[in-house]
């Protein structure tokens, strides 16, 4: 596709982007990895300008773009930092599309607004030692009371994350569960 099958509102939103990611993330993003930091702010602010939620409905207060609206976003935040744009790639298509796509009404309107306008970040939960990102393989479990039990290793936007998707197998099949960051712990 060239640039000019773009219509007004893809460029428009790539625009922004791009001023975004040259003003404000590419003069950064080689010290925040010198720092190993992670820029919460930009998330905030991303969020304030629609970027967190490009591709999800006004409803569910996203910006209502189209999915390659979302993807141009995508291009320009990675193009002046990876970090950033795997950030922005997971929380939306991992943690937010998936609640659009499968959570019940209520854990739609609970979650998804906070997720979408950058007040809350998504987090992506598979991967274990054992059986890496094999989710036949995995040993997390969850009961019948939607208990889940077990270990996860690399969750992606993990440490600063409020919800997660977390894969377990129910009990003989992989499912995904929500859990909340806080959600109480057994011993």
């Amino acid at each position: 596709m060239s640039l000019s099958e773009l219509d007004d509102e893809q460029r428009e939103i790539r625009d922004l982007a791009r001023r975004f990611a040259d003003e404000e993330i590419a003069p950064h993003a080689a010290g925040w990895d010198r720092e190993h930091r992670f820029p919460r702010e930009v998330f905030a602010a991303l969020g304030e300008l629609g970027l967190m939620g490009a591709c999800v409905p006004v409803e569910h207060g996203g910006a209502g773009a189209d999915f390659l609206s979302y993807v141009l976003v995508l291009e320009e935040l990675s193009r002046a930092d990876a970090g950033v744009g795997v950030t922005v790639a997971v929380h939306t298509s991992a943690g937010t599309l998936p609640i659009l796509a499968h959570g019940t009404p209520e854990q739609i309107d609970r979650l998804v607004p906070a997720l979408a306008q950058g007040h809350e970040i998504a987090a992506f939960a598979l991967t274990e030692s054992g059986s890496g990102s094999d989710a036949g393989a995995m040993r997390t479990r969850a009961d019948d009371e939607g208990r889940v039990t077990g270990t996860k290793q690399w969750i992606t936007n993990g440490s600063h994350a409020h919800t997660f998707i977390v894969f377990a197998k129910d009990p003989d099949k992989p499912s995904a569960y929500l859990v909340r960051r806080g959600a109480p712990v057994s011993p």
